[in-house]
Order: C-alpha cells, then structure tokens, then sequence
C-alpha cells in the first residue's frame, strides 16, 4: 500500500489528492464512489494504464510460478480414427497374417515382450528374465496385475496353452515353425520355462507373440477355431478392448472400434477411443482424408506426400528391415558365374535415384546383406558405386563386346562342339507387385545403357513362389527379403538353405560364412555377434551373390495434435502400436 502512494503522489501532487491520502482511513463508501471524480482525463487513463500494467505483471509472475512448479500429465479422453485398405478377419495373434488382423490385435492382446519405438527389446506382460549360459534355458516370471478384458488374471498356464496351440499341427498356424523343437513349461503360477535344443540367440523375438486366454479358447475345437467369433470380437489383455464392429449388407466390415482399457497394468492408455474405417482403394481412403473422415492412415505414397500438406497432420518416415535385390542364379546363365559381369550390373545401377522414384511408400539406398540399423550392422564393406564406365570396362575385360555397334555385347561361346556368337542377354523375374516391376524397369534401362539386353517375366506372388523361387527356376529373380527386429540371416544365407524350403535363393555357399552363421545363432552377447555379422556381410559383399537396392520405408501419417508417438523403426507395419498406450491427445497439469 505504501508503494502504491508514493507512486500516486510522484505523478499526481495535486493537494487535494495529499489531503485525501492522509486521512485515508476515513474513506466512507460514498468518497470511494467519488474518488474517480477527483483526476483528470489524463491522469485517469494513466492510473487505468498503471493498474493494467500491475495486473499483468502480477499474472505473468503468478503464470511463470504455476508453470514452474507442475508439469504436463496425459489424461484419458478423444477418440483416434485411423483409415486402412484390408478388413481384418482374425484378429488372432496364432492366425493372424494381414496387416489389419495383426494392427487390431496388438492393440488387444498383451506380450511377454515388446519393441519400443526404437527397436529395444522391453517387458509387457513379463516382469523378468533368465537365459542360461548355454542360451538354451529362458525363464520368464509374470506381472502379477496383468487381467482379461472379461475379468480373470494371466498367468503361465495362458502362455503355455498359446503355444502349444500354435506347436499343434490340427491347428494351422502360421507361426507354428518358428516354436518347432521348442519346450515350455510351467514353473509356478507366475514363472515358466521356454527349454531350446540348441542356442538360437534371436529367439527372444519369438517371446513378443500376442497371449490368448485358456479359459476361453480351450473348449474351442481346431475345426473351430479359425471360424469362431472370437476371432472378431476378442478378449485380451491389452490397452484396449473391442468394442464395435460396423458391416455392410454383403456382410463386409466397414468400421471397427476399441475403447480404452481402464484396467491396463501399464501407462495409460490414454485416447479413449480407437476407430479403424476400411476403404477399397487407396484413392478413396485419401479422398477421406481431405474430408476429414479420418485422422491419419499409411502407409501412403511419398509421391502423394503434397497432398497432405496442411499443419494439421505431421508424416513419420519408419525404417523397416525389409531389403530388395537383385539375386543371380549362377547355375542358370554362365554369364553370371563371371564376377566380373556381376560387378558390371552393380556399378551400372543408380540406387540413389531407385530409391527416390520408384517405391511408391519411400526408400533408402543399400550396399549390405543387413537392414540398416539393425544389430552388427556396418557400412565399412566392398562397394560398388555408380559407374557405368567402370561397367563397361569390366565387360570388356570379361570378352563382352558390341563388335557390330548395335548397342549389344556379344561373345564367342563354344556350345556342341563350335563356337557361337551370343548376345549378353539376362532375364530378369520378379512379382506383378508395382514397386518391383518399376524396379526391374529401371534395371532393365540402366542395364541396357551398357549393352545388358534385359527381359522382364513377372508372375504373381502365388506363381512366383511355386514356380520360380522354390525350383530356384530364373536368371535373375528381383525379390525382397524380410528381417525381424532380431536379424538372423542363416536361413538366407547358409548353404544347408539352398534347396526348397530354404530361403538361400542366391544359392550361396561359402565354407567361412556357414561357420559365422553357425557360431553367430550360438552367441547371446549382443556386441560379439555383432562383430560376426560384420565379418560376414564383408565375406558375401565380395562374393557379390546378389545385389541390394533398396530397403522399404513406411511412411505413416499422424494428426498433429497426438501427443508421445515416438516410433522411428518397425519391423511389421503392426508395431507402430507397439507403445500405443503413450498416445494422448487430452492434458492437464500437475503439481510436482
């Protein structure tokens, strides 16, 4: 209050003003009514200008106070509506294979173990564990607060009736072959024992699968299971819980609806409402989008990226270790038993400009046989750049030469007994998939530029597996390879996979890479066997059995205001949802 005066008095020493400060005690209600009357216009508007600076002072201070001493806190509420192209149909971590079965369900059902965002290996339903120092024992204790949307708690006997329906063949499931010559037993209530014949050091991968409830699945028999309405309408332990499915009259689901769990043993979850609108066309979901149908969808094509230009939504550009190459047949067209035409293909190709034309969802350009990012690897390998004279001299000093001038090498050959000039002519084969028959365009024209004649076959994924990949029936086979978050790249690589079943389709054999895949599958040290598959992607970059392109990106499409996604790599399109329980978009603040 004295400030308050002095002030006055400095700017206003009026008498009037002194005398009516002195016997400010005397003030009635009536004089303070008058008080106004007693200043000019002048003085007036600058008391007002006074009072608005004090008030604003005061609030700002008061603001900055309340600011520093709470903190933001994520708070249930709103509803996410994402777009997807494939309805799902089992929403079933034993059956499922689309990604719309596999999104849904890793939202319902809880794991052992999760990724994080960055790849990291993390604990859901499991509180610990224990890995013998054989690497063939693992030990997994529960949480013991882990509960059924319908009520009852998880413990190891949900664990150990997951797999053993997955392990039983009256069953189908897909993942069956991944739990081949394992053991699971039960410890106690909380603790089971997964038993290996051998050490697999990326068997911990297999311990992130979706858990089903016993007490609802066991009365189900396997002729059953695949068609049970469960499979729709699941019950998990997840972040979230079904809550409606919309169909069309041909009995097509339109829209699918969780709600947040508000018995989940983890962080939040938070957004209270999950909606799944399913759209025949990319074009159509895009189109909803504009209309604000829908909040976010992916993966989209980066060439489409300008149309979802507006502040309102951000675009997450996910690695995935997913690979695509060129692999050769050696056996097939004794061109490609020489290195150096081998070499030749590989400097004539532009990775970079691949990657940025041709895969519709983005791409990163690749030198190695390993995803990049993943663990062991390195970029420290033989390379070859783009250098289409480089090309050109290797075919020369290969015998390949265009003696005629029409743009195409030929060479003098012996076959039956003479010599026969043969044109440098591949085949290259691939799926009807867009992407890869963009791809084996662009090879066809690069290769083309240094006299490589290049015919496209493509089939569609059902004919190219049965016919090509397994008889290992091409020249040149442009294919993917998929990794999970755990790279073991045995089954691509390791002689014993040459032949169907096995995924060698280069038909790779090297005596020194055999043994690193066979010790690197041994060793549980993370940093040891990265510096075996260091070594071994040097070994095969030199013996050029294939050559990569490109790796896949996921370009995933997110409103603006969702708060705590943090995802820079997946390894299915599904584990965007691996920490989907951080999403908010509500707040309030706390005090610390």
């Amino acid at each position: 209050m004295n400030f308050l005066i002095t002030q006055l008095k400095q700017f206003f020493p009026d008498r009037n003003l002194r005398k009516l400060l002195r016997n400010w005690k005397l003030l009635t209600v009536r004089k303070i009514l008058y008080f106004p009357h007693i200043f000019s216009l002048g003085e007036k508007r600058f008391l007002l200008l006074f009072l608005a600076v004090a008030l604003f002072s005061g609030s700002a201070f008061f603001l900055r106070l309340y600011i520093k001493n709470t903190y933001v806190q994520p708070q249930a509420g709103k509803t996410y509506v994402e777009g997807m192209l494939r309805e799902p149909r089992n929403i079933n971590p034993i059956y499922a294979t689309t990604d719309g079965d596999r999104d849904i369900a890793r939202l319902v059902f809880s794991r052992l173990f999760t990724y994080s965002g960055d790849g990291r290996i993390a604990p859901d339903a499991a509180d610990g564990l224990e890995i013998s120092a054989d690497g063939k024992v693992y030990t997994v204790g529960l949480k013991r607060n882990v509960y059924w949307h319908d009520g009852g708690q998880l413990t190891a006997d949900d664990v150990i009736f997951t797999i053993r329906t997955i392990q039983n063949p009256l069953y189908k499931s897909p993942l069956r072959t991944n739990w081949q010559g394992v053991e699971v037993e039960k410890v106690d209530t909380y603790t089971l024992r997964f038993n290996l014949r051998s050490p697999y050091a990326p068997f911990i991968e297999n311990l992130t699968l979706g858990i089903l409830p016993k007490h609802l699945w066991e009365g189900i028999g396997s002729e059953q299971a695949l068609l049970h309405e469960l499979n729709l309408k699941p019950i998990g332990s997840g972040p979230y819980k079904f809550g409606y499915l919309a169909q069309a009259k041909d009995g097509s689901i339109t829209s699918y609806e969780v709600r947040r769990n508000p018995e989940y043993y983890g962080e939040g979850p938070w957004l209270k409402k999950i909606i799944f609108v399913f759209f025949k066309s990319e074009e159509e979901m895009l189109a909803a989008w504009q209309k604000e149908r829908i909040d976010g969808f992916g993966p989209f094509p980066a060439s489409r990226s300008g149309d979802l230009a507006r502040e309102t939504i951000k675009i997450m550009p996910l690695t995935m270790p997913r690979l695509f190459g060129l692999f050769f047949n050696e056996k097939t067209d004794e061109s490609l038993a020489d290195k150096r035409v081998r070499q030749a293909i590989a400097h004539a190709l532009d990775k970079k400009e691949i990657a940025d034309n041709v895969p519709s969802s983005g791409a990163i350009p690749v030198d190695s046989i390993l995803p990049p990012g993943s663990p062991g690897y390195t970029n420290e390998i033989i390379k070859y750049p783009y250098n289409p004279e480089q090309s050109r001299a290797l075919l020369e000093s290969a015998g390949w030469k265009d003696e005629d001038g029409d743009g195409v090498r030929e060479k003098g050959l012996r076959r039956s007994g003479k010599t026969e000039i043969v044109p440098l002519s591949l085949t290259l084969t691939t799926s009807d998939w867009p992407d890869l028959l963009k791809t084996a365009a662009a090879v066809q024209a690069a290769l083309r530029e240094i006299g490589i004649v290049v015919v496209i076959q493509k089939y569609s994924l059902s004919e190219l597996e049965s016919a090509v990949i397994r008889p290992r029936n091409f020249e040149i086979l442009l294919f993917g390879q998929v990794y999970g978050y755990e790279p073991d790249p045995f089954a691509f690589w390791h002689s014993s996979q040459i032949k169907d079943p096995g995924l060698n389709i280069a038909l790779y054999a090297s005596k020194k890479a055999d043994q690193i895949l066979e010790e690197s599958r041994r060793i549980s040290d993370l940093e040891e066997r990265a510096v075996k598959y260091a070594e071994l992607q040097r070994i095969i970059a030199s013996d050029l059995p294939a050559v990569f392109l490109y790796s896949q990106l996921y370009l995933y499409a997110l409103p603006e205001n969702i708060n705590g996604v943090e995802i820079s790599k997946i390894s299915l399109p599904a584990d965007r949802f691996n920490e989907i329980n951080k999403w908010y978009i509500e707040t309030r603040r706390v005090f610390k």
